[in-house]
Order: C-alpha cells, then sequence, then structure tokens
C-alpha cells in the first residue's frame, strides 16, 4: 500500500510529458519546481545533470540501465536537462549541485535521509556497468552483476548473514539451484559453491584475502579472456559482502 501511495504521487506531481519520456527512457525528467518534491519519495534516485537534448555513449548507458531497473521500486532514475540559453532552465539546479556544462554528464546518488548527495566517479568508465557497481556500493539496492546469478546471488547474502551451521544449510540450498538451473547456471555458477566452502574452510576473512588477490591480477596485464573471467568472480565475490537487509527482497 505504501508504495501504491507512492506512485500514485508521482503521477499527479510529475506532468504527464515527465511520465511520457519515462515509458520511452526508463527515467523521468526532473526540473527545480518538481526535483525535491520527487527525488524524497524514493530510498535512492540517480540524476544525471546534462544537456537539455542529451546524447551519445554516456547516456546510451544511463538509459540501458535505467531501463533494466525499471522493476525496482525503491529506485528511480532522472534526468535534468540544462539549458545555456534563454530562460537558462534548471542552470540554478545544476549549479547547486557543482554541475555545468564543463563536467556534463554528471551524475549524482540521492539517499533518503542522507543530506548530500554521492557523485558517481567515472574515471574508470562511464558505462552501465559501471553504473551498476556505483549504485550498488552506496547504496542497499541491490542490482545483479555482471557473471552473477540472481538467485545464487540472495544465497550469497544470505550465507554472509547466517551463523556457520546454518551456512552448511545455506550452501545445500546453493547446490539444489545449481543442480536446477543445470547447464543453465555455466561455469559461474560453482564459484557461489567453492566460495562458500571455502568460507567454511577458512573463515570470512577469506572473502577479503580473495578480492585482494583477483584485484592484484587484474591489475596486471592478462588476456582478455581471463579478464572477463576473474571480473566475473570479483562480482560474485562482491555479493558475499552485500547488507542483510537485500536478503528480504526479491529485486533485479
Amino acid at each position: 500500500m505504501r508504495r501504491l501511495i507512492t506512485f500514485v504521487c508521482v503521477i499527479f506531481t510529475v506532468p504527464s510529458s515527465y511520465l511520457a519520456s519515462t515509458s520511452i527512457s526508463g527515467s523521468i525528467e526532473l526540473d527545480e519546481f518538481t526535483f525535491d518534491k520527487i527525488i524524497n519519495k524514493f530510498e535512492a534516485t540517480v540524476v544525471k545533470f546534462d544537456v537539455a537534448f542529451p546524447y551519445g555513449d554516456k547516456h546510451d548507458a544511463f538509459v540501458a540501465l535505467a531501463k533494466e531497473s525499471k522493476d525496482i521500486e525503491d529506485l528511480l532514475f532522472a534526468e535534468v536537462g540544462v539549458k545555456d540559453y534563454g530562460d537558462k532552465d534548471n542552470e540554478a539546479l545544476a549549479n547547486k549541485y557543482g554541475a555545468s556544462k564543463d563536467n556534463f554528464p554528471l551524475v549524482k546518488l540521492f539517499l533518503k535521509g542522507k543530506s548530500e548527495p554521492i557523485t558517481f566517479d567515472d574515471s574508470r568508465g562511464f558505462t552501465s556497468d559501471q553504473l551498476r557497481r556505483f549504485i550498488r556500493d552506496k547504496s542497499e539496492i541491490y542490482l545483479s552483476l555482471p557473471g552473477c546469478i540472481k538467485d545464487l546471488d540472495l544465497l550469497a547474502i544470505k550465507f554472509k548473514n547466517s551463523d556457520q551451521d546454518s551456512r552448511k544449510n545455506v550452501l545445500k540450498e546453493a547446490e539444489n539451484v545449481l543442480e536446477k538451473l543445470g547447464s543453465k547456471a555455466t561455469p559461474t555458477g560453482k564459484i557461489y559453491k567453492t566460495i562458500m566452502e571455502k568460507i567454511l574452510e577458512k573463515g570470512d576473512e577469506f572473502i577479503k584475502t580473495e578480492i585482494a588477490r583477483v584485484k592484484k591480477i587484474l591489475d596486471d596485464k592478462i588476456s582478455d579472456k581471463k579478464r572477463n573471467e576473474l571480473s566475473g568472480r570479483l562480482n560474485i565475490l562482491q555479493s558475499f559482502t552485500f547488507p542483510q537487509k537485500q536478503t528480504k527482497k526479491e529485486e533485479l
């Protein structure tokens, strides 16, 4: 019911032109009049400050993730189009958050209850995957990373927040999921099982040391195939560090 009320409020607050843009891009357009009204209704809001009519690879990456995440109720993607001509629409709003034509597109993550947004650092690339990692790392919103399997991700989170005896039961659950998935699990599916077994053997410290080991290898010169394999392994390892809150949700 709370979610229904939230979206009803959004419908009556956001102009119809904004809602039309949502169906096309997965995000809504905000301006200085609707900005605070909308972002305060969601646990996390990803806002891209950009030119009034954005285009290019960075815009495409933002829109792609917005579309993919459209069913996550706690997460909103929004855009603020800024004009440097005429009435200079939204320029003051952009300046308030340190956005200007010199650094467009600039992405900020607004979290409910937090006074200051978090800025997306695109030094490693402005891609859908990097945006996904940013949102996942800085909020409690679950987003599946490349190489990960949703059902096993949720079990990884459950495993991480269980005691030793319960972890053995979670391992059995993971084995059952792998059996049901069969060939769909792909080789990466078995990594979840291996990591659980290693944690049971060596303790939680294994995750920290293994993440450090994989990152060190990724910093070296390796083949693209090996890099993709290790990047997938690193994403799976990070699932074992995700906050407990998300075990209660079946999100993307």
